[in-house]
C-alpha cells in the first residue's frame, strides 16, 4: 500500500508499505493492503510500519488517519 505520514513541519514518510500500527483512540489497529475504508483519530503513541525489510518508528502526540483499500494517509502532531 502507499503510505503518506505528514505533520505540520513536513513530511515524515512517503512511500510503500507493507504492514501499518497505529495508536488509535479505541486501541492499537494494524493496517495491511486492501483494508475496509476507515478513518480514525490517532492518540499518544508510536506509529510502526515496515517499509522493504525496515521496520520504523514514529512517536507522536495526536493524529488523524484516513486509510482505504490502495493508501494510507496520516497526519499527525
Amino acid at each position: 500500500m502507499k503510505l503518506y505520514i505528514y505533520s505540520l513541519e513536513k513530511i515524515l514518510f512517503e512511500g510503500d508499505a507493507e504492514k501499518l500500527t497505529l495508536p488509535a483512540e479505541e486501541g492499537e489497529i494494524t493496517i495491511l493492503r486492501g483494508h475496509i475504508p476507515l478513518v480514525t483519530t490517532l492518540s499518544k503513541g508510536e506509529i510502526r510500519y515496515t517499509n522493504g525489510n525496515k521496520k520504523e518508528t514514529i512517536s507522536i502526540e495526536s493524529g488523524f488517519a484516513h486509510i482505504d483499500q490502495k493508501k494510507s494517509i496520516v497526519l499527525v502532531s
